[in-house]
């Protein structure tokens, strides 16, 4: 479970629909961070010297557990094997919480010893992107989607069930032979499932001769809504993992896609919005055939920051962090080098759009997509940096708005430069009037 700096901001979606909402269908919020149970086999209560962590302040760390833990920011930082030091301060915290304080100084004063000498986490295979093959459940229509035809996918992957909307350039039927059009994921934000409201926005981009394929990730209702959409209510399996799991399950979706008659052979890119553009920026990292990526303020870019973040008692924007260090020190580590798209930063081979909201400068997204840059630029890789003046972290969201129109104009520049669209061969004829999908408006295929 994540949360953000602006938990104001949690009912972003139902604020931001303005005429879809009035249709009467109630949308739950994509909020920002993403939901979960637990993590990485990290399920259960936070471990003794945890449990009050949430609730306290910087102000509340002695001298001794101050010095260690800020000691501990840049090896950390820098994904480095600090897991003596590290195991020192989980001792440490089980001491204090449990009423010893010469015992919890004697371990952080221990763990400032360990931090000498310190050599990198070790980097495990990548795996090879994983197949898939879609098949089609539904079709739907919805408001300001004219012109493109709405359908539900199935695919499975690591034996798992998943599902995701599936958006096409309507076409003539008498049109042959059927036109092909280069391929867009779309990885959508929280962990809640795809946002309904975000379909309008998508369905621009497939009129310009796109087709997408967003799923929704493992654990996730297919779509972001409390309404009751009948034949549309489908749940993928399996739970949230964090940026784990979810990389398979959008490159499987990717492999299905690119096998459609209506997808072109070649390339494929990228567009994210925060747990999204996480999954996104990973997907990207064992992706073939990629050939850019748009990221809307990436949510754990460099999960070690976000880590000892929690540790110094910052903002809670990993709201399921008590419960990731139920694990072995030693699995956290291998844990979140897996989750890092700046410790794997080598393996990017695509050019790179990275926009995030100027309206929340200095908070650990930023200070994470710093890290990212650096090391981006260590390997001489190709990318744009965009911070969007008085934008939160949500501007994306706010589609009419003048952050989320400055940035779309230069994400659609972007995509277009190195993944060219394919015009439809003509204009869709007269729309017929948007409706809300309702359990008798699905057509099965």
């Amino acid at each position: 479970m994540f949360a953000s700096e602006e938990n104001r901001d949690a009912a972003v979606g139902r604020r931001r629909v303005s005429g879809w909402l009035r249709t009467g269908l109630a949308l739950l919020t994509a909020v920002v961070w993403a939901g979960s149970s637990g993590s990485a086999r990290g399920d259960g209560p936070p471990a003794p010297g945890l449990r009050d962590l949430s609730w306290s302040s910087a102000m509340d760390m002695t001298p001794a557990e101050s010095k260690l833990v800020e000691a501990l920011k840049d090896p950390m930082v820098d994904a480095m094997n600090v897991q003596a030091a590290l195991e020192s301060w989980f001792a440490g915290r089980r001491a204090d919480e449990g009423g010893k304080p010469e015992a919890a100084k004697a371990a952080w004063e221990k763990g400032l010893t360990q931090l000498n000498d310190l050599k990198p986490l070790p980097k495990g295979p990548v795996p090879p992107p994983p197949d898939g093959a879609l098949k089609i459940m539904v079709r739907f229509r919805y408001p300001d989607t004219d012109g493109v035809n709405c359908y539900i996918v199935r695919w499975t992957v690591d034996n798992l069930k998943q599902y995701g909307v599936l958006l096409v350039p309507a076409v003539p039927k008498t049109h042959k032979p059927t036109p092909k059009f280069p391929l867009l994921l779309y990885l959508h934000g929280a962990a809640f499932g795809v946002p309904l409201y975000a379909l309008p926005w998508l369905a621009g981009m497939v009129r310009e001769g796109y087709v997408i394929i967003g799923p929704a990730l493992r654990g996730e209702d297919l779509f972001a809504t409390d309404a009751d959409l009948g034949k549309l209510n489908f749940k993928s399996e399996g739970r949230i993992e964090n940026l784990d799991g979810e990389v398979d399950d959008a490159l499987s979706a990717v492999a299905g896609a690119r096998k459609l008659p209506m997808v072109a052979p070649g390339k494929f890119a990228i567009i994210g919005h925060s747990f999204g553009a996480g999954v996104g920026l990973l997907t990207a990292e064992r992706a073939t055939a990629i050939a850019c990526m748009v990221s809307y303020d990436a949510w754990l870019v460099n999960p070690f920051r976000y880590y000892w973040d929690r540790m110094r008692r910052g903002p809670n924007n990993w709201l399921s962090w008590e419960q990731y260090c139920n694990q072995p020190v030693a699995d956290q580590l291998r844990g979140l080098m897996k989750r890092s798209a700046t410790h794997h930063a080598e393996l990017i081979h695509c050019p790179l759009l990275l926009f995030i909201g100027g309206g929340y400068a200095g908070s650990v997204f930023h200070q994470s997509h710093e890290d990212f840059i650096a090391r981006l630029k260590k390997y001489h890789k190709e990318f744009e940096y965009d911070v969007v003046p008085e934008g939160g972290h949500n501007f994306v969201l706010y589609y009419d708005s003048e952050p989320a129109k400055y940035a779309y104009k230069k994400h659609m520049a972007f995509l277009k430069k190195h993944l060219p669209p394919v015009r439809p061969p003509q204009a869709p004829g007269p729309a017929r009037p948007a409706r809300i999908p309702k359990p008798n408006a699905a057509e099965n295929e």
